[in-house]
């Protein structure tokens, strides 16, 4: 009774992932002729989709926004810089004045999570 139940989740998982991912690689032959020789030449052309990842991150509020701004902050003061206000704002901004003026160490209040979005492209290979 246990196999059972095994076996017929790994299919369902199974099943579910192959219709899932249904974007098949391409594949096609390409005949080339030399009239010198006399000969052919065969080459295969291989495609597969690649997915790729694009994280964006809000440069106000990202989850490192805070120390990212502090850690400028300071390094602008060290360095002699003039101030400049921030244009990101939010949390950045706030980490770069208390880095800048040498306020004390505040942590980061509001986060908001980074987004990421998937595209899929396809990668081509002649053999």
């Amino acid at each position: 009774m246990k196999n059972i139940f095994v076996s017929s989740v790994l299919l369902s998982l199974f099943s579910i992932t192959t219709l899932a991912n249904n974007q098949l690689a391409q594949a096609e032959i390409i005949i080339l002729e030399n009239e010198e020789y006399k000969q052919q030449e065969y080459k295969i052309k291989y495609c597969h989709p690649v997915t790729h990842e694009i994280v964006n991150e809000d440069p106000a509020y990202h989850p490192n926004a805070y120390v990212d701004g502090y850690r400028q902050g300071k390094r602008n003061f060290r360095k002699g810089k003039a101030y400049k206000a921030r244009t990101a704002g939010g949390e950045f901004g706030r980490g770069f004045d208390d880095g800048y003026f040498g306020r004390d160490f505040s942590g980061q209040k509001v986060t908001v999570p980074n987004k990421v979005s998937h595209y899929t492209t396809m990668n081509c290979n002649t053999y």
